[in-house]
């Protein structure tokens, strides 16, 4: 939220000036600040239903998740998705550039590597998140039914269709954007 919270700030001065006054190394700064921000959010979202997963499949485990742990996880998260646009700044550091249409800094991908690493990265940006949470909730959900099967109670709807609209919600919003970024090269 406070690198988005960065990228905003320099995108309404830009807007506000109707000129980039930010430079170029804060216009490069603020052309890769989507492609860190977005793998951390996907893969937050994901791991999220992951712990939800084990935490409903082994409940006497539950407690073994401290807060330490959880910070572990979620430090593995960042430096993953600091990792991810260092392929852009190694092919091309100097591709970003301000868009006076959209008043903002954009990366370029101009050069010709691109076409192949924006699918790879896309894929493993976008892909990999996505199936987690999918089958994470799949799961949850064959779970829910497979207890209520056996005990003959009926579903406690409340928790199971929040695991279910925040996967609906997460999909609705990620898969138009991860698409992009897988296609874009070939449109």
């Amino acid at each position: 939220d406070l690198i988005n919270s960065f990228s905003t700030s320099l995108f309404l001065v830009n807007l506000i000036s109707e000129r980039n006054y930010v430079g170029s190394f804060l216009c490069s700064v603020r052309g890769y600040l989507p492609y860190y921000s977005y793998p951390a959010s996907f893969y937050f979202t994901a791991a999220l239903s992951s712990i939800k997963l084990l935490i409903v499949q082994y409940p006497l485990h539950a407690r073994l998740w401290t807060k330490s742990k959880a910070h572990i996880v979620c430090g593995i998260i960042w430096i993953c998705s600091l990792a991810i646009p260092i392929p852009y700044l190694v092919i091309d550091k100097d591709d970003a550039q301000f868009d006076n249409f959209l008043y903002t800094c954009i990366y370029g991908f101009s050069a010709e590597a691109h076409k192949i690493w924006r699918p790879v990265i896309g894929g493993f940006v976008s892909v990999v998140p996505n199936i987690l949470v999918l089958v994470t909730t799949t799961w949850l959900i064959f779970l829910a039914k497979r207890a209520t099967n056996r005990t003959g109670d009926k579903v406690k709807w409340q928790g199971l269709m929040t695991v279910i609209a925040t996967a609906l919600v997460y999909f609705l919003s990620v898969l138009p954007v991860g698409l992009l970024r897988i296609l874009e090269p070939f449109i």
